[in-house]
C-alpha cells in the first residue's frame, strides 16, 4: 500500500484553493524533474498526483526509457515509408 501524504489545513480554507495547494506541488515537482538528473521517486510521486486514477504506479525508469527509445525507432521506420 502507498503511503498518504496528508497537509491539514484550517476549516476556512475551500476546496479551490486545497487544489491549488496541490496544483503547486505538482509544479515544483515538475521543476525538479526538468533538472538535469530525475530521482525515481520524485517522478512517482508526480506521476501519481497528476495522475490518480493510475494509483500508485512504481515502476523502472530505465525499463520506460527503453520502451520510449523503442517507440521513437518504430516511428522512424514508419516515417521511412514511400
Amino acid at each position: 500500500m502507498g503511503k498518504i501524504i496528508q497537509i491539514e489545513v484550517p476549516d476556512w480554507v475551500d476546496e479551490e484553493f486545497v487544489n491549488k495547494l496541490k496544483d503547486m506541488l505538482i509544479e515544483k515537482l515538475k521543476e525538479l524533474i526538468r533538472e538535469d538528473y530525475v530521482d525515481i521517486k520524485i517522478y512517482n510521486l508526480y506521476f501519481t498526483l497528476k495522475f490518480p486514477e493510475a494509483k500508485n504506479v512504481d515502476f523502472d525508469l530505465n525499463e520506460e526509457l527503453e520502451r520510449l527509445k523503442k517507440m521513437r525507432e518504430k516511428e522512424k521506420e514508419r516515417v521511412k515509408w514511400p
